[in-house]
C-alpha cells in the first residue's frame, strides 16, 4: 500500500509539471490560426507562455521527509501501463544534462508516438546552453513539423538569457511556432537586457503579426517584475507599435495583481486604453464576466470593439 501511495504521489508531481509545461503548447496551433487574422489597432492577445518543465527537485515527494527522490527506469517500469510515457519522458529530461544519448534512449521507452517526439524536444531544450549544436541536431531529425518547430522554440528560449541574436534565429526554424517564439524569447531577453530585446524588434523583421508580437513580449514579461519597467520600455520602442507593447504590459501586470494593473493603466495617458485590454485579455479565463465589463469601459471604440470580441470567444 505504501508503495502505491508513494507512486500516486509521483505521478501527482509528474502530472503537474507537464501540465504547466505542456498545456498550453497544445493550444497554440489554434490561437496561431486565430491570430492570423489581422486588425487595423494596435493591440492583439498572444497565448501564455510555455513555462518550460523545471529541473527535476532533489526534494523527496510529499510526506517522504525530504528525502532525495529522484527518477529511475525502476520507478517508471513500476507504473501502470498509462502512466509510463509520462514518467519515461521526465526520466529523460532529468538525465539530459548529463547524458543526451541516455535520454533519447530513455525516449525510445515512450510508447505513444506524439510524446516520444515531445521527449526528444525535450532532450534538446535540456542540452541547448551546454551543446547547442547536438540540441539542433536533435531538432532537425524530428520529423513531425509540430514537434521539430516546437524544438527549435524551446532551444531558443533556453539560450534567451545568454545568446539573444543565436535564440531569436531559433525562431526562424520554430515553424508553426514562429510569431509567439519571437514574442516569448524577446521578452526573455527583455528581463536581462532590454536595450537589446528593443534593438531586436526595431529591425522590424518579419510579416506584420511578427513585428507586432514582437513588442508585445517585452511589455508583457517587464510587467510580470514591473509596470514602470514595462512602461518605459514601450515608451522607447517604436511609436507604432507603443500601443502593443502597453497591451503586453496590461496582460503581464495583471498577472500578478489585476486591481493594481488597473490602477496603472489610469496613469498610461494615450495608452490606458490598450493597457485595459490587456489586463481584459487575463482575466478572460479567471474572470471573464470581469474582462467583459473592463472591455466596454475602454474609450476608444476600435479597441473596445476588439478587446469585446476577443474576451467573448
Amino acid at each position: 500500500m505504501r508503495t502505491v501511495h508513494f507512486s500516486l504521489l509521483v505521478l501527482a508531481w509528474l502530472a503537474l509539471l507537464l501540465g504547466l509545461r505542456f498545456g498550453a503548447e497544445r493550444w497554440l496551433p489554434a490561437l496561431a490560426a486565430e491570430a492570423e487574422k489581422p486588425e487595423a489597432g494596435e493591440s492583439m492577445p498572444v497565448p501564455p507562455k510555455p513555462t518550460g518543465l523545471a529541473a527535476l527537485p532533489a526534494a523527496g515527494a510529499p510526506g517522504e521527509g525530504g528525502g532525495a527522490t529522484l527518477l529511475t527506469p525502476g520507478t517508471c517500469e513500476a507504473m501502470a501501463a498509462d502512466l509510463r510515457d509520462v514518467c519515461w519522458q521526465s526520466l529523460a529530461r532529468q538525465v539530459a544534462p548529463a547524458d543526451p544519448e541516455e535520454a533519447l534512449r530513455v525516449c525510445t521507452r515512450v510508447a505513444g508516438a506524439d510524446m516520444l517526439l515531445e521527449c526528444q524536444a525535450d532532450v534538446a531544450e535540456s542540452i541547448a546552453v551546454a551543446d547547442r549544436g547536438r540540441a539542433e541536431a536533435i531538432c532537425l531529425g524530428i520529423e513531425a513539423r509540430k514537434w521539430r518547430g516546437q524544438c527549435f522554440f524551446g532551444t531558443g528560449l533556453s539560450l534567451a538569457e545568454t545568446d539573444p541574436e543565436y535564440a531569436m534565429a531559433r525562431c526562424a526554424q520554430a515553424e508553426i511556432y514562429q510569431t509567439f517564439c519571437r514574442h516569448d524569447v524577446v521578452g526573455e531577453i527583455a528581463l536581462v537586457d532590454e536595450p537589446a530585446a528593443r534593438a531586436l524588434c526595431a529591425r522590424e523583421e518579419g510579416d506584420w503579426l511578427t513585428r507586432k508580437t514582437c513588442w508585445h513580449g517585452i511589455g508583457k514579461y517587464l510587467a510580470r517584475r514591473d509596470m514602470n519597467e514595462a512602461a518605459a520600455a514601450c515608451d522607447g520602442g517604436t511609436a507604432e507599435w507603443r500601443g502593443t507593447c502597453y497591451h503586453g504590459l496590461g496582460w503581464g501586470g495583471a498577472e500578478r495583481d489585476p486591481d493594481a494593473a488597473l490602477a496603472d493603466c489610469a496613469t498610461r495617458g494615450p495608452y490606458a486604453d490598450h493597457c485595459r485590454h490587456g489586463v481584459a485579455a487575463q482575466l478572460k479565463r479567471a474572470d471573464p464576466t470581469r474582462a467583459v465589463a473592463l472591455c466596454e469601459s475602454i474609450q476608444k471604440t476600435d479597441t473596445r470593439a476588439r478587446c469585446l470580441d476577443f474576451v467573448t470567444r
